[in-house]
């Protein structure tokens, strides 16, 4: 008996979304791309009327910190960090796609609708229809040991027996309405493909 397994692709726009490869998948040319990238979302950042609020964003530590994010994660596992949010970038989601397995209650646990101490009971939406196929778009504010308040954006979509789930967390409050959107849109550009 052979086991299906799952491919799957991720085509985003390059100026506002970086896939990050594994460390051991980087090599000299794709770190210095990357940090071309980086200077160049910077500058733009300088030209814009509301500038960046805090110093200058130091790119070389901002893209080890998102290796070092990657590294952590399991198979079936990616890492996106979007530059689109003018001043706050890199923004880490955790892009996770798996054999569907179990019912609607299943979706919501995935999609962290159910648990946890929740600060108020999360927020529960339909995935819009440009995204396929059904499932949960979940927002919840949870309080961590140290007092910080976190916001959870998690959106998963089961289609053709496949779960693709995006998860994104900050402390940042006001970024929820900003970027919850674009945490949806990017999981219309998963595309998974079944092998038996």
């Amino acid at each position: 008996m052979t086991t299906a397994t799952v491919s799957s692709s991720i085509t985003t726009d390059g100026a506002t979304w970086l896939l990050v490869p594994h460390p051991d998948e980087v090599d000299t040319a794709w770190r210095a791309e990357t940090l071309e990238l980086f200077d160049a979302v910077v500058r733009l950042d300088d030209e814009r009327p509301e500038g960046r609020t805090d110093e200058r964003l130091d790119t070389v530590a901002a893209l080890d910190t998102l290796l070092a994010f990657r590294a952590g994660l399991g198979p079936g596992q990616w890492l996106v960090a979007s530059l689109a949010v003018p001043g706050n970038w890199p923004l880490p989601v955790v892009v996770t796609v798996g054999l569907a397995e179990g019912g609607t209650t299943e979706l919501l646990d995935l999609a962290g609708a159910t648990g946890g101490l929740p600060v108020e009971p999360p927020s529960v939406d339909e995935l819009p229809e440009h995204v396929g196929g059904e499932g949960p778009v979940v927002t919840r504010y949870d309080l961590d040991e140290d007092g910080a308040i976190w916001a959870s954006v998690t959106a998963v979509r089961r289609a053709d027996g496949v779960d693709t789930h995006v998860l994104w967390r900050t402390t940042d409050l006001g970024l929820v309405p900003v970027f919850a959107p674009l945490v949806v849109d990017l999981l219309a550009t998963v595309e998974n493909e079944v092998h038996a």
